[in-house]
């Protein structure tokens, strides 16, 4: 546990010593970050005794490393006696408590409820709920109140003589999160399209961070391994991709360098500059063997993550919309994907929903089962009653030990149970296929 700690903060101090006054936040993909704090204490001659208290409750209590030179560390404690602030206040309920909004007058009254959204006070008018994201301030009258609402890390000091030194604080802390959003809008009239990337940022935590510094890292790092690789380290990249550093087999991404963060916050910031592409639209119809019907076909939008398509960069798991201009240069929400990664040279399948327009209709013509033998012989139609052409991939699953005896149109043999027809159709055109398959077994 301790080496996998000393691990990130150690890659968190070599921007540390790179500008040591940059509060930095490090966020990786599993719900952590690494936080650096620029610290300036003025010390006297011998032993000091220094505090920091902007420090985040969801603190891995093990993870703080101090770094500074010229001073010898001779004690580090954590305060872990602390509670939040609405724990305090929900203990508080029927105290006198003065309400600020940021539009409208004071309100005073007693303190009924408050829970992350809101907060009620009953007044001479009666119960008044306030939403916390519209008040300035509010202040409890109480003379009962308690030192400590966060975690405090103190230091024992021993400096040889009175100066000013600059320290580094860097520790591990949950409540921190991030993830791609992918916007793919592409145009119906022709195959470009425009890709846009953000990165959403959550603050979860207690700490509200300023002029920082912010990266996110791509990959799934190991919070509770019990070793580490150590010849992870960290490299520039000479990628297209500028604000991108390479981390062992992770990717780090500089996304701000002036960043606030407020406490309970969610923000988005682009990760690159928007990028034209080329896609591919295809209709899908996939049938197994015994499958009869008419029904739409699915729209299959797919793009290449290479340098021909003005992309080959490391594209992180993520969330994607897509939308499609209309005939109005309107954009048309037409599907939300779960986006897993995609590497470099990897193609993304996006699901675009159902075609109105593209019916496919499948029969089974004849279907013979013998003691050690099965053949049987398929339809299948492809209407296209849209105004444009259309690209089709019709897919048959077929399992078993099979061969294809005969078909009216050429296929491609995809996997040991998959053969598919490509296809284009002209508007109002349709595709008409039968083929026979044949198994056998002892």
């Amino acid at each position: 546990m301790k080496n996998i700690i000393l691990f990130f903060l150690s890659l968190n101090l070599v921007f540390a010593q790179q500008e040591s006054s940059t509060r930095s936040l490090t966020i990786y993909k599993d719900s952590f970050a690494v936080i650096n704090e620029p610290i300036v204490w003025s010390l006297k001659s011998g032993k000091n005794i220094t505090s920091f208290t902007n420090v985040s409750k969801n603190i891995l209590f093990d993870s703080p490393v101090l770094s500074l030179q010229g001073v010898d560390i001779l004690s580090q404690t954590l305060n872990k006696n602390f509670t939040s602030s609405d724990n305090f206040l929900k203990k508080s309920i029927g105290s006198v408590i003065e309400i600020v909004p940021i539009n409208g007058s004071r309100t005073e009254g007693l303190l009924m409820d408050i829970n992350g959204s809101s907060i009620s006070i009953k007044t001479g008018k009666g119960l008044v709920v306030f939403q916390r994201s519209q008040l300035l301030s509010f202040t409890l009258r109480s003379g009962n109140v308690q030192d400590k609402f966060t975690p405090e890390l103190i230091w024992e000091l021993n400096s040889e003589e009175e100066k000013s030194i600059n320290a580094e604080l860097s520790y591990i802390s949950s409540g921190f999160s991030w993830k791609p959003i992918y916007t793919l809008t592409i145009n119906g009239d022709d195959s470009s399209a425009t890709l846009s990337i953000n990165a959403e940022i959550t603050n979860n935590s207690n700490v509200s961070l300023f002029a920082t510094k912010l990266s996110v890292v791509e990959g799934n790092v190991p919070l509770n391994s019990s070793s580490v690789n150590p010849s992870y380290q960290m490299i520039e990249s000479r990628s297209s991709m500028e604000n991108r550093n390479l981390l062992g087999d992770f990717y780090i991404f500089d996304i701000a360098s002036e960043l606030n963060l407020d406490s309970m916050q969610t923000v988005q910031l682009p990760m690159m500059e928007k990028r034209k592409i080329i896609y591919d639209k295809k209709y899908v119809f996939q049938n197994s063997e015994r499958d009869q019907g008419d029904e739409p076909l699915s729209v299959e939008v797919s793009f290449e993550n290479s340098a021909s398509n003005n992309l080959e960069l490391p594209l992180p798991s993520g969330v994607l919309y897509l939308y499609e201009k209309d005939d109005n240069s309107s954009m048309r929400f037409i599907g939300r994907n779960s986006l897993t990664q995609i590497y470099k040279g990897g193609i993304a399948i996006l699901d675009g929903g159902k075609a109105f327009d593209i019916i496919g209709k499948r029969r089974i013509l004849n279907f013979d089962r013998q003691s050690n033998s099965e053949e049987s012989t398929i339809s299948l139609q492809i209407l296209n009653t849209s105004d444009k052409s259309i690209k089709v991939k019709s897919v048959e699953k077929i399992f078993g030990d099979w061969v294809i005896k005969e078909s009216s149109s050429m296929y491609i043999k995809e996997d040991a149970s998959t053969i598919y027809f490509p296809l284009e159709i002209e508007p109002g055109q349709s595709e008409l296929i039968t083929y026979t398959y044949k198994k056998e077994w002892k």
